[in-house]
């Protein structure tokens, strides 16, 4: 995922790209009514995409069910209050900037960012963990296996949240692969993966020890850290 500042980055050139080349057409009464208008018409396809993508923008980082997604729309299809698509298209800008300043201001906050600053201290924290684990020749690799299907099993949860879907009614490892794969946010081959490490993990959960090793143990870690990199990187 990008980092806040990355995301408020784009956000804000977003609304650059709504607001340039636009200049404002008074109404006929001089009573402060008018629209926008662009200055080249040709360029009016661009700026109704644009506009497009700062409303999906919004529901992605702000929230589906926000206000500011919902305000968003609203702006937009009402003309910005005025008369033209261009007036629309502008005050989609300055919902995006406002939203921009709440977020810098700690009022509101992007969605999904703390399940993500979850996944990153389950890549840290306890598959720092694991590595102890593993090079403590008085333990044995079980514990290590054990806590690596516990920070996978983490770190889909997270994922799940941050995507706003609903968790499974019996959570487990397994459940929420399936449903990640339902939603076609992880592959068929990362799905499998997935199974396979949580057979492992209930292997050890369950004192089959017989299957366990400490070189399997190995490879379960590396597995781990490569599935916890992907997770890390499927964005909201």
């Amino acid at each position: 995922m990008p980092n806040q500042e990355q995301v408020l980055s784009y956000a804000r050139s977003l609304a650059q790209t709504l607001q340039e080349g636009l200049v404002w057409k008074p109404g006929r009464n001089e009573d402060g009514r008018g629209w926008w208008q662009i200055s080249d018409h040709q360029e009016l396809p661009a700026l109704m995409a644009n506009a497009f993508a700062g409303m999906e923008f919004l529901r992605q980082y702000a929230g589906e069910d926000s206000f500011w997604t919902s305000r968003a729309a609203e702006v937009y299809q009402s003309k910005g209050d005025n008369q033209s698509t261009e007036s629309g298209a502008r005050a989609v800008g300055d919902v995006l900037l406002t939203w921009v300043r709440q977020v810098e201001a700690g009022v509101s906050e992007i969605v999904g960012a703390r399940a993500w600053s979850e996944i990153g201290l389950i890549s840290t924290d306890m598959m720092g963990q694991v590595r102890r684990l593993l090079s403590d020749k008085q333990t044995h690799p079980a514990a290590a296996i054990v806590l690596c299907g516990a920070a996978l099993e983490s770190a889909l949860r997270a994922l799940i949240e941050a995507r706003g879907l609903e968790l499974p009614e019996r959570p487990s490892l397994s459940t929420y692969s399936q449903l990640l794969r339902r939603e076609e946010l992880i592959t068929k081959q990362e799905a499998k993966d997935l199974e396979q490490v949580g057979g492992l993990r209930n292997a050890a959960a369950h004192g089959q020890f017989e299957e366990l090793s400490r070189e399997r143990a190995g490879l379960m870690e590396q597995q781990t850290n490569l599935l916890l990199s992907r997770i890390s990187e499927l964005h909201l």
